[in-house]
């Protein structure tokens, strides 16, 4: 996939090529029919002490667990897991090889050597989603970027510290 450019490529564009890898079954077909509005209002806040600059951490079904401490981060276009969250799961051996590069936010170049597909369950939705193994200090036991976010149609909001879905 080319990715940069405008309608004059010749003329200050940038392009680079990157491949996604992400397979996506979802056990719901809900997301053809709704055309609703999702929301923010004040009873979104309840508990909140504003201001606050918290990221959105959340707790996630990952296969049979409830993993805490999963940051969504929509700025992220992979979703990342700890190799300590898989070794407790007992999921060592379901890690296939393969030698990515991943970008972090400071620009550093990461390579990864593993990734694990794992259904995920969110509001009555399972996804099988791809999880890249991050063996470095993490914060959180994973992090959930876009693809998971926009495949769920899933809306967070940091400010509101929730994230909304689209259900019937």
């Amino acid at each position: 996939m080319i990715i940069g450019g405008g309608d004059d490529a010749s003329i200050n564009s940038v392009k680079f090529t990157t491949t996604h890898k992400l397979k996506r079954s979802i056990t719901h077909k809900w997301y053809d029919e709704l055309e609703e509005s999702i929301i923010f209002d004040k009873s979104d806040t309840d508990g909140l002490a504003f201001p606050h600059y918290d990221a959105l951490v959340i707790t996630l079904q990952i296969l049979v667990t409830d993993v805490r401490r999963i940051m969504l981060d929509d700025g992220s276009d992979a979703c990342t897991i700890h190799p300590q969250v898989l070794a407790q799961m007992k999921l060592e051996d379901k890690i296939v090889t393969c030698c990515i590069t991943l970008t972090c936010f400071n620009n550093a170049v990461e390579r990864k050597s593993g990734e694990i597909t794992l259904p995920v369950l969110a509001d009555g939705v399972t996804l099988e989603t791809i999880f890249h193994i991050m063996d470095q200090g993490m914060t959180y036991n994973a992090i959930i970027g876009r693809p998971w976010i926009h495949t769920m149609r899933a809306i967070p909001s940091s400010l509101y510290q929730v994230i909304k879905f689209p259900t019937p």
